[in-house]
């Protein structure tokens, strides 16, 4: 049986990835309009082949910067295979070779544009697609026993691989208690899940879990008091009086931060069976 080396594989899943082209998502239209006064097709390419620009590199690594569906894709290439940094030093090389036009889209009348795949955007894609990272063999055992959906699993796949952190045994066991109590019972489940992931990456390892929402908690509770102060002195005074004053004006999303609070409430209640009203 002819076998395809890993590094071939993976050079090749990833140029599928990019074949169809690119379309710009909402915010990076929004940096491109805001930034270049809503630029044409030709004038963006012009803008990107300008070496004396200095905001080309960064609006390409924006177009390129890989999005969930196109991660979603990938995932299954990597459930079956464990790629090494060896294996994304080859599969640039042969992306390289294919000397590749990637075509981007603007999703609204004004058409696309043809990027060559170099080096830099090529390595910077790969990076980001996060190919050697593995997420916990726990979690991924738990996803496998309690959830039936395999889209399902693929997606909570590419929310581990996207970590910046290493998760603690304490934080490793009650994610995998919060799949198994959570997953079949919860409507909020996805949600809950994706608020851990971002909980876990800024806690201290060690801190007892429950105390930590709690206190998560009451700093939204505050954050929110703030934002509302604010507001209703807003109402009579302007910004510039307020800073005078020596006000310290929070912006926060404040639906947000009640979200995350019923998100806490939801958590420590299904995990705990308890929960703390403040104020």
């Amino acid at each position: 049986m002819n076998i395809k080396p890993k590094h071939s594989n993976l050079g090749e899943k990833v140029s599928e990835l990019i074949r169809n082209g690119i379309t710009l998502t909402d915010d990076v239209k929004h940096y491109i309009d805001s930034t270049f006064l809503t630029p044409s097709a030709e004038a963006l390419s012009r803008i990107l082949a300008d070496p004396s620009d200095c905001e080309a590199e960064t609006l390409c690594e924006l177009i390129f910067y890989p999005d969930l569906q196109m991660q979603l894709k990938l995932e299954p290439a990597l459930t079956k295979n464990a790629y090494n940094e060896a294996d994304v030093e080859s599969a640039v090389s042969y992306l390289m070779q294919q000397k590749q036009e990637i075509a981007v889209y603007f999703s609204d009348a004004r058409g696309s544009l043809l990027l060559p795949l170099t080096d830099s955007v090529i390595r910077q894609l790969l990076a980001r697609l996060k190919i050697t990272q593995k997420p916990d063999p726990r979690l991924l055992a738990a996803l496998s026993r309690v959830i039936p959906d395999e889209s399902e699993i693929l997606r909570i796949r590419v929310l581990l691989r996207n970590c910046r952190c290493q998760f603690s045994d304490s934080e490793c066991t009650f994610l995998c208690t919060c799949i198994e109590k959570m997953y079949a019972t919860s409507d909020f489940f996805a949600d809950a899940f994706s608020f851990l992931l971002d909980f876990f990456e800024y806690t201290e390892p060690g801190q007892d879990i429950y105390d930590g929402l709690m206190q998560e908690k009451k700093a939204l509770l505050k954050s929110i008091a703030q934002a509302e102060k604010n507001e209703k002195a807003l109402e009579k005074n302007n910004v510039e009086v307020l800073m005078l004053q020596g006000v310290h004006i929070l912006s926060i999303d404040i639906a947000h931060a009640r979200k995350k609070i019923v998100l806490i409430d939801h958590i420590c209640i299904s995990i705990f069976g308890k929960t703390e009203l403040f104020g």
